[in-house]
């Protein structure tokens, strides 16, 4: 009977387009580049569909937001990255982007050659159900509200739980897979396969893909998301055992709400100190006292300032001195050409390097991507810590905000004495909008917040 009324459904929606019921279902690599806005071959089932006035309004905007973030933001990260990142081995083995949730592109952006990256977050899996199966009210509905959970990651660089809670919960393209397929697309990347796994209990997808390279010389790569809950606990032990059994590897943190200098996220902080062969992070993620000088190798980007008003947080003194101390043999590398985290505008973000120093041969193997998702000996993990009240974080208020502008990059040259003044830098003319989609200099772009009354992070849960 659901066969029956599917098969009815399906050819209703056909038939509307002026064309015949579907023969054979779409891929999932036809599904990304739909999701993405990308022109389809002629002979593929969801050909049709582009045709009609909703798609070719989704068509407009995304790859309108996407010109726009690669412009001002992507572009200069792949860039920076190779420059930065990609001399170091490990970048080439197991990436952990855990805070990040479904935020592929700047995973992707820094670290293009991971054989596995690995993702966390506290939204589900969701589904994709075949584009071609849905009615024209349903269609229309799922691809603007794809668009409205993409709208402030293209624009700023960072989700915004409010914004995907209508895709999450009320779209037909239903969690952070339809948002992953269409970043995958619109790097560049091929879906092969996708895969429902649970290998430590959570549910999570693992999605094989391989880069578009014209010379062929490409090889599978892997991407697993996982909703699961990072704070202290049994799922969070669980989480990075398994986590753990796939080896040590590169570490990268943004935009991660001050969560792990906390006692609630100590297991998830001592995991990534412990494994990690480097990190990678705005000032939201390790504390900066946390990374020894005889243990780490210590590159600093950018300007730091304070945290945003709403997260209620000073300076990180140890780190604010770092960044003060200019002088022949500092810590300080230079400035950064892109916006990072919290902070939109490049002139006011900050990127953290840190290099393990004492990498083996074995810190740097590089696993197939194909590895299996339980291994026989799983890195052994401490008891958790006893843990109070369950947290609620959101990220989610828009307040009033100026919106990421392009800035003139200078490498900073080491100066005598901190006391030196330093040139100033200040933004360069804003580009001209791509589209009426791109946001103006007095738009409301949406600001990471707490709720009133919630537990703020540099505090304790009452």
């Amino acid at each position: 009977m659901k066969l029956r009324s599917l098969l009815l459904l399906t050819t209703g929606f056909f038939l509307s387009l002026g064309i015949g019921s579907p023969l054979v279902a779409s891929t999932p690599v036809e599904q990304a580049d739909f999701l993405a806005g990308l022109p389809l071959p002629p002979n593929s089932i969801l050909a049709p569909f582009q045709k009609s006035s909703d798609y070719r309004e989704h068509q407009k905007e995304l790859p309108s937001q996407w010109a726009f973030c690669r412009r001002l933001r992507y572009d200069l990260m792949e860039q920076w990255g190779s420059e930065h990142l990609s001399q170091e081995p490990s970048t080439r083995g197991v990436v952990r982007y855990l805070f990040g949730g479904p935020d592929f592109l700047n995973a992707h952006a820094f670290f293009p050659e991971a054989r596995i990256m690995v993702l966390g977050g506290l939204e589900p899996v969701g589904e994709i159900p075949p584009p071609e199966t849905l009615n024209s009210q349903a269609f229309s509905i799922g691809l603007k509200a794809l668009r409205e959970a993409l709208h402030t990651s293209l624009f700023c660089g960072y989700f915004i739980t409010s914004e995907m809670k209508p895709q999450l919960l009320e779209g037909s393209f239903r969690g952070v897979l339809p948002v992953l397929y269409t970043e995958l697309a619109l790097t560049g990347n091929k879906v092969l396969s996708v895969e429902m796994v649970k290998p430590f209990g959570s549910p999570g997808v693992k999605i094989l893909y391989e880069r578009y390279d014209p010379r062929g010389d490409t090889q599978p790569q892997t991407l697993y998301y996982f909703q699961a809950d990072l704070s202290n606990g049994r799922e969070c032990k669980k989480f990075l055992g398994w986590l753990g059994s796939l080896g040590d590897g590169p570490s990268y943190l943004k935009a991660a709400s001050f969560l792990l200098p906390l006692n609630e996220f100590s297991e998830t902080r001592d995991f990534l100190l412990k494994t990690s062969t480097l990190i990678l992070q705005d000032d939201s993620g390790i504390p900066f006292h946390d990374f020894p000088a005889d243990q780490w190798k210590i590159q600093l980007f950018g300007s730091y300032i304070e945290p945003l008003a709403i997260f209620k947080l000073p300076k990180e003194p140890e780190l604010d001195a770092a960044y003060a101390n200019r002088g022949v043999g500092s810590d300080y590398a230079g400035d950064i050409p892109f916006g990072v985290g919290y902070h939109v505008n490049a002139h006011e973000a900050n990127l953290l390097l840190a290099i393990r120093s004492n990498l083996t041969s074995q810190s740097i193997a590089l696993p197939a991507s194909t590895s299996p998702l339980i291994l026989p000996t799983p890195t052994p993990m401490p008891s958790p810590t006893p843990k109070p009240k369950k947290m609620r974080v959101r990220k989610a208020l828009p307040v009033e905000v100026r919106k990421a502008l392009p800035v003139e990059i200078r490498k900073a040259l080491p100066v005598e004495s901190p006391q030196t003044p330093q040139p100033v830098m200040t933004p360069s003319a804003p580009i001209e909008p791509l589209s009426t989609n791109a946001p103006s200099a007095d738009s409301a772009i949406p600001e990471p917040s707490l709720e009133p009354g919630e537990p703020q992070p540099g505090s304790s849960p009452q």
